[in-house]
């Protein structure tokens, strides 16, 4: 493997030159990340943290469904673009799109906010979280589709440093500010908001700050949506994929137990670090060479970003797993409980990076529909797990759900992307 890795040294020269800035930027948002978690549990405490968790996993699965998968329509659209001014074009017709269409959540979770504290979740002091989550959905969805912008025109330090640094640098900001006067724990959300928006309107003024003539593709409304649609369902099952876990131990356990899991589970998803980095890379690079019909170059594309996530993966997996109770030490006595959890979790999601990008080469080739398909059996699959293993076993019971059907799911997309594209994508 090192040696194929070392043959083709124009890809491995593109993979690291490109990749080594994502690499940089994910590197210090998860220590920003980790930092505000550690804020947050040692200052507010593991059930204001849980309280947060909840809070933060209902907007991300919202903001997915209402942001109708066009974010990585997006990109998949520029593949076919002569121009960057294009994609300028296509992100006001989106922008709009998603102005209109995020006002039904706006209304529908500011009304339903007792509904879902007390009734869904059976936790009143959620309330005022879903008040504040009911007008984040809009600057959500804004801020991804920025982000996705930047990666369509692979101007990739902008893409970095708006996906990654400012909203963790601004969330650590008002966190200390909001900290400081005392004020109580609902801002930590409001903090978190706060920090999105700041982004989205820097984002907005970076793109149109020059006067430029604007060229629209012509990309109907119906276009859009028909290749946008199947990934929002996709994006949907992933984020209630990764986050059913979370939802169900909501019902069942309390809230320290959930703070305990998030823990385990953010330290875990460390292993999708390289691959999930390498996201940034593959979804630009597939979707032209999908166009230009060169499968041979993407599946050797393919392979050595694979080779390269997989050889500087397993090492971090390992250290994960050695030295889980240590780590879990640092955020308080406490953590240590979620000791197997984060092994299992580890475990799953090295599965997962050992795999490759599988989702985003489908839905970079126009088989979202088979993406949306996939995860949405590997939804139903946690489901159930977890409707036996939570009750029984807690967290364990939660992270032993998601190790499995991390396996079944990547399995099954490896066995897709052989029949489709004629090539698995490790070798």
């Amino acid at each position: 493997m090192l040696k194929k890795l070392l043959v083709d040294k124009d890809i491995i020269g593109f993979i690291l030159s490109k990749g080594g800035i994502i690499f940089a930027f994910r590197m210090i948002a998860m220590a920003l990340s980790f930092l505000s978690m550690w804020f947050i549990n040692h200052f507010y405490g593991e059930a204001v943290f849980g309280s947060y968790t909840i809070a933060l996993t209902v907007l991300q699965i919202v903001a997915v469904v209402f942001a109708l998968g066009i974010p990585n329509a997006f990109v998949g659209f520029t593949g076919e673009f002569d121009a960057d001014i294009k994609s300028k074009g296509l992100l006001i017709k989106v922008s709009k799109i998603v102005l209109v269409v995020s006002s039904f959540p706006i209304l529908f979770i500011s009304f339903g906010a007792s509904f879902f504290s007390e009734v869904l979740f059976k936790k009143p002091n959620l309330y005022t979280y879903f008040l504040i989550l009911g007008f984040s959905v809009p600057f959500m969805i804004l801020h991804e589709i920025i982000c996705y912008y930047f990666i369509s025109i692979k101007k990739f330090v902008a893409y970095g440093l708006l996906f990654f640094i400012l909203p963790n640098v601004l969330f650590m900001g008002l966190l200390a500010i909001f900290y400081k006067y005392n004020l109580t724990e609902y801002f930590i959300f409001l903090a978190y908001v706060s920090s999105i928006l700041i982004t989205v309107i820097i984002g907005f003024v970076a793109i149109f700050h020059k006067k430029e003539k604007i060229i629209y593709p012509t990309i109907s409304f119906k276009g859009i949506i028909n290749k946008s649609f199947p990934m929002m369902l996709s994006g949907v099952f992933l984020i209630l994929l990764n986050w059913t876990d979370i939802l169900m131990l909501g019902r069942i356990e309390n809230e320290s137990q959930i703070g305990i899991y998030n823990t385990a589970f953010k330290i875990g998803y460390l292993t999708l670090f390289f691959v999930v980095s390498m996201n940034v890379l593959i979804m630009p690079k597939v979707s032209e060479l999908y166009y230009k019909n060169n499968i041979a170059e993407m599946k050797k594309v393919i392979n050595r970003i694979t080779q390269l996530v997989i050889i500087l993966t397993i090492p971090l997996a390992v250290t994960l797993i050695f030295f889980s109770e240590l780590i879990l030490k640092l955020f308080g006595p406490g953590f240590v409980a979620g000791k197997n959890t984060l092994i299992l979790i580890t475990i799953g999601s090295l599965f997962n990076a050992m795999t490759g990008n599988v989702d985003q080469i489908l839905n970079m080739t126009n088989h979202q529909k088979i993406v949306k398909n996939i995860f949405f059996l590997g939804f139903l699959l946690n489901v159930i797990l977890n409707i036996f293993l939570i009750p029984k076993y807690g967290i364990e019971g939660a992270a032993t759900s998601s190790l499995i059907t991390n396996i079944v799911v990547n399995i099954v997309f490896v066995i897709i992307i052989k029949k489709k594209l004629g090539f698995l994508t490790f070798m």
